[in-house]
């Protein structure tokens, strides 16, 4: 007779050899809820030894993931039903109803229809500034928090002023622009307390130019003196503290003596085509035609000259033609 028992469920079949190393071989067999439980975490744990490293990497992707739809949600709540299109509609439905009489707005303490409806279209138009704001923010910075700062800029131009990088002022009278050419007499007449003086505002002018700007100096008498005589600087230097200094000692070195003939120093002045030449002198020039027609001939890139005439006015007449041939500004000083 048969074995009953060898077709049965479950049965072990004997002399039959289990296959070696198989991992099931210890799993409960059991049909009841525990034991299908306890095979489960068999399983699982299983699984987990041989693929610890994917889902290391599982659980890391998923937890970059939640936290960005966290972000996108918590940006979204903020422009919540600020569609720009819907903005742009709703607001535009509002305008023509209170044009039409209905005035659908709070105003406030009331309004006439056509001023609601002008206040519609102004709160339309920045609802739909503020929408495409959101909407940026979601687009462009989802992946981080944190508040944006505001920028700014100026614009510029010529004036009268004497700030960093407008202009510059010697003796009351002020240029606009970036480059300065000071031509001063240094003649005989100029000497003692009004050479001094002629020193100390020079300085002052120099003092308040800013970095971004550039200066030059020539003191005259039948000579000619450049910047940093006798090796002088071969052009316009920048106004940084250095040059500055330099300039300063520089000045304090000079002595007033001899006639006055800036014919040779303003030619020079021009050749270097600043914005604008400061013309100083305490009397009439030597040879007053000689200087007008040399100006003419060298101021080719149209440099305003301003002219003082310090401390004495016989030379006025003078320097007021130059200053107007030049479009500058004719100063006496006293």
């Amino acid at each position: 007779m048969p074995n009953a028992t060898a077709n049965l469920p479950g049965a072990r079949r004997t002399g039959v050899p289990e296959p070696a190393g198989a991992p099931w071989n210890t799993l409960p067999r059991a049909r009841d809820s525990s034991s299908t439980l306890a095979w489960a975490w068999a399983v699982i744990k299983v699984l987990c030894r041989q693929n610890v490293d994917w889902i290391v990497s599982a659980g890391v992707h998923a937890f970059v993931l939640l936290c960005i739809a966290g972000i996108a949600l918590q940006q979204a709540q903020k422009v919540e039903g600020i569609g720009i299109e819907g903005a742009n509609i709703r607001l535009a439905e509002q305008a023509f109803e209170n044009v039409l009489g209905k005035d659908t707005l709070d105003m406030g303490g009331g309004g006439k229809p056509f001023e609601s409806a002008l206040n519609a279209a102004e709160v339309g138009r920045q609802a739909d500034l503020d929408a495409m704001s959101e909407f940026l923010k979601i687009g462009m910075g989802a992946a981080g928090s944190g508040d944006g700062g505001s920028g700014g800029g100026s614009g510029g131009g010529t004036g009268t002023g004497t700030g960093p990088g407008i202009g510059a002022g010697f003796f009351g009278t002020t240029g606009a622009g970036k480059s300065f050419v000071y031509v001063v007499d240094m003649s005989g007449s100029m000497t003692g307390r009004r050479f001094d003086r002629a020193r100390v505002e020079l300085k002052k002018s120099i003092n308040k130019l800013s970095p971004e700007q550039k200066f030059y100096i020539f003191f005259f008498n039948d000579r000619t003196f450049p910047l940093f005589d006798p090796k002088p600087a071969k052009g316009m230097i920048p106004a940084n503290s250095t040059n500055k200094e330099r300039a300063a000692r520089w000045i304090a070195l000079r002595h007033p003596e001899s006639t006055t003939n800036p014919n040779y120093a303003l030619q020079q002045a021009l050749e270097m085509e600043p914005e604008v030449i400061f013309f100083l002198t305490d009397g009439e020039l030597d040879d007053p035609d000689a200087v007008r027609y040399m100006i003419r001939k060298y101021n080719k890139t149209k440099v305003v000259i301003h002219t003082i005439a310090f401390e004495n006015e016989d030379g006025g007449q003078t320097l007021e033609a130059i200053a107007q041939e030049n479009d500058g500004i004719y100063r006496f000083v006293k």
